[in-house]
């Protein structure tokens, strides 16, 4: 049994250039070229032909990839749906990629909403400093059962992100979930799909994750294209009979500007088009046989929500006179699900605050007990001058609770929350004394809200899943936020999870004398024998 492995060099990786391609950001506010934005994916750029054996799911090389493969017919890809306002982006890549990677990975019924996750969680800070990439990295997603919806929330509000008195999620169970959601940063695949080697590193990840048995399904691929096309009827021939695909919709050519997001699900050789208009479908010399399969979010559209594109069209736009690619051909976007994950060290918060768009909120720590200032510090990415819906600018900041409006009443009462520090944590060891910080950052010496911390602790998960909890000091019932200055710190000691040892054990006189051990996190019991 012999095994080639064929690996293609990254200066081969990019066949078509990475041409600017024109976005109406009206409609897709949240578009991002992967060409330009993402590093590519290294293992896309390696496949392994496997000779003498039958079909498996290891296996990515062309020869041993089926002529058809669809992830929407698996388990772990979610019902179709429409979207809500203009959140594209967020549905192509948190409602289906995020929803079907995590699920691949978990062994999980994408048909329950506990197991589906929300557009709108992300969606409404499109205009906050952040985006749904951050959110996916850092801050997690909770699930459609605790957000309460999968687009809106029944729970926090129906408002778009351009109304900034959207609702924010509170709750700390709700935070929690989705901090254990979570991506790596996203990737693109290196190669465009108008190469023989773009299409089958595309297959490849779409099949089985390019070889990575940890998930129990493929990839998705997320596209951004010009909406504005063209759709035509696949025509009848023997093949396309027997693929049971004529009359269905197909895309005849792309608009001429990027507003809208959509995902590659999968992908059928076995369809044959009749492109140039001569009346012979599947000339493979004119590149007439192959499509991709994309899922779009606008509920029952074309094939069910489905459409097929040729793998000749499969770029973002077209001339809209012949239909040929004008902007380049794909390279796709790619979620990496996080693996083996879970929160060590979590912040804990409850606190209110009048204009929420001025605030900045960072974690830090330091290994000095006595430091006044953090050696490392995260933004928390919900909370980076968001709330307004315009990136922070406007000026004066509204006056906008933390918690925004829900069914037409302000909700000024506390916002509990949490924010993952593990990261964080894990540059320093954990064992030892470690001093954390709570930094609330004010946009600039006139902002004119005020409020006030309730809460504050870490919470340490570590090695007790139930979670040791240290607090701030408060310096009182409460920390109040006021006007004077524009940088605010709290602090708290976390004593770490080593077990020190007595020192200096002596008997004498009768007496068992030792001198205290340092502080831990833990409490010693002691047990009479």
């Amino acid at each position: 049994m012999r095994k080639i492995t064929l690996l293609m060099l990254a200066c081969c990786a990019m066949a078509a250039s990475a041409q600017d391609v024109p976005v109406n950001r009206e409609k897709y506010p949240d578009y991002v070229d992967p060409r330009k934005a993402y590093e590519p994916e290294p293992r896309l750029m390696k496949f392994v032909p496997v000779e003498g054996e039958a079909l498996s799911r290891a296996a990515v090389s062309a020869k041993d990839l089926p002529e058809y493969w669809n992830n929407a017919d698996t388990k772990y890809f979610p019902p179709v749906f429409n979207q809500d306002g203009g959140s594209c982006g967020s549905a192509s890549r948190i409602c289906y990629m995020f929803t079907h990677e995590i699920n691949a990975l978990r062994d999980a019924d994408a048909s329950l909403p506990e197991n589906q996750y929300p557009s709108h969680f992300v969606w409404l800070l499109t205009n906050g400093n952040s985006g749904k990439d951050a959110f996916v990295e850092f801050v997690g997603v909770p699930n459609v059962t605790n957000y309460g919806g999968r687009t809106y929330s029944s729970l926090f509000g129906y408002q778009e992100e351009t109304n900034n008195y959207f609702g924010w999620m509170t709750g700390y169970d709700k935070w929690m979930n989705a901090i254990g959601n979570r991506m790596l940063r996203p990737t693109s695949n290196p190669l465009t799909v108008d190469s023989k080697e773009g299409r089958l590193a595309a297959k490849a990840w779409l099949y089985n994750h390019a070889g990575d048995t940890d998930f129990k399904a493929g990839g998705l691929i997320g596209l951004g294209v010009a909406s504005g096309g063209q759709w035509r009827d696949i025509p009848k021939t023997a093949a396309n009979d027997a693929a049971g695909v004529t009359g269905m919709s197909y895309v005849h050519r792309w608009g001429t500007q990027v507003d809208h997001a959509v995902t590659m699900v999968g992908w059928d050789d076995r369809i044959e088009f009749d492109l140039d208009g001569n009346g012979v479908a599947g000339e493979v010399s004119k590149d007439e046989k192959g499509a991709w399969i994309i899922v779009n979010s606008w509920g029952n559209w074309e094939n069910s929500g489905f459409i097929y594109c040729p793998y000749k069209y499969a770029g973002p736009v077209s001339d809209p006179t012949t239909g040929a690619m004008t902007g380049g051909y794909w390279s796709g976007e790619l979620y990496h699900a996080r693996k083996n994950f879970r929160p060590t060290r979590v912040i804990k918060l409850k606190m209110d605050y009048s204009h929420r768009s001025e605030l900045l909120l960072q974690a830090g720590i330091s290994t000095d007990l006595n430091a006044t200032e953090p050696d490392g510090l995260v933004d928390m990415h919900h909370f980076r001058y968001a709330g307004d819906g315009a990136n922070g600018d406007a000026n004066p900041a509204p006056a906008i609770p933390m918690l925004g409006k829900w069914k037409n009443e302000w909700h000024e009462e506390p916002m509990e929350f949490c924010y993952d520090l593990t990261d964080l944590s894990a540059n320093y060891d954990t064992n030892k004394p470690l001093k954390y910080f709570f930094v609330i950052n004010r946009k600039n010496e006139t902002s004119r809200g005020r409020g006030n911390v309730y809460e504050a602790s870490i919470v340490d998960m570590e090695r007790d899943l139930d979670g040791i909890e240290t607090k701030f000091n408060l310096g009182g019932e409460k920390f109040e936020i006021t006007r004077d200055g524009k940088r605010l710190i709290i602090s708290a000691i976390v004593y770490g999870n080593g077990y020190e040892t007595v020192n200096n054990l002596s008997y004498q006189a009768g007496v068992l004398a030792w001198d205290a051990p340092k502080k831990s996190s833990y409490k010693v019991a002691l047990n009479a024998v």
